[in-house]
């Protein structure tokens, strides 16, 4: 007999390992050793899988609505699933959206499962292509929807929440540690734009966007500042007469730390 040869799918997801010599090549099929997830996000999508009996890719693939070299993608982290097909996962196998985004909360149950003519206890909840910086700033690429996740009514008034004002969007960067670890899924309520002492917001700053805790003075000036405090990051301070100029996005209501 000849040499072993590896003959891959065009999707990459099996091989075939061969003996091949000039007169004839015989072959097993072999399930091919599983890629380590790119992602967080990659790798709770192929745990809520295992989690769920370990359908075969194909399978899955199907009843979420895309094609099984797309699932095998999503489960390495080389792309993202779209609110479409996470709105499958919930609606079919009963999955935890925010758990699926986030690591927050239990696998499954926290969101039931949602028909498709939405129930007037769930609303559609917006996420932008916008993330706001808990560092010195971002540029704000993108203010259009990308995408849009059910969540409970309910859930978002215990939060202190306006369903219906309600958002999701992304941090980046650290000088909100502890409190917002970057790369953080953020609920931020946009009714909520009267600043309160204490309490942490998003803020657009001319094209920058930054998450900061709100601290006011007693001579009205209105310090924006970091809870990172080993991470020396300056404080943003706004005069009595500049405040105005100051656009408050919303107030963040919900931080979905990663794992």
């Amino acid at each position: 007999m000849g040499d072993l040869v590896c003959i891959y799918r065009e999707d990459k997801t099996e091989f075939r390992l061969c003996k091949a010599d000039s007169r004839f090549i015989v072959c097993c099929a072999l399930a091919r050793p599983e890629v380590e997830p790119k992602t967080p996000l990659a790798a709770r999508l192929r745990e809520f899988r295992r989690a769920i009996g370990d359908p075969e890719r194909d399978e899955f693939a199907r009843a979420v609505g895309v094609s099984k070299t797309t699932l095998a993608s999503y489960e390495r982290g080389e792309s993202e699933p779209t609110a479409s097909v996470l709105f499958e996962y919930q609606k079919t196998y009963g999955a935890n959206v925010l758990w699926l985004l986030s690591g927050e909360g239990q696998m499954t149950g926290a969101i039931a499962k949602v028909p498709k003519a939405i129930d007037r206890d769930f609303v559609l909840m917006p996420q932008y292509d916008v993330r706001a910086s808990a560092g010195n700033g971002l540029i704000a690429v993108n203010q259009m929807p990308t995408s849009e996740t059910a969540f409970e009514r309910r859930f978002l008034r215990d939060l202190g929440g306006a369903p219906d004002h309600c958002f999701l969007m992304w941090s980046t960067g650290d000088s909100m540690m502890p409190s917002i670890p970057d790369n953080s899924l953020m609920i931020v309520d946009s009714s909520q734009t009267q600043v309160d002492h204490g309490r942490i917001y998003v803020f657009s700053v001319g094209n920058a966007v930054l998450v900061k805790r709100a601290n006011w003075r007693m001579d009205g000036r209105l310090d924006l500042i970091s809870d990172n405090i080993a991470g020396k990051y300056p404080v943003e301070t706004f005069d009595a007469n500049r405040v105005e100029d100051l656009v408050v996005v919303g107030r963040v209501i919900f931080v979905g730390h990663p794992p």
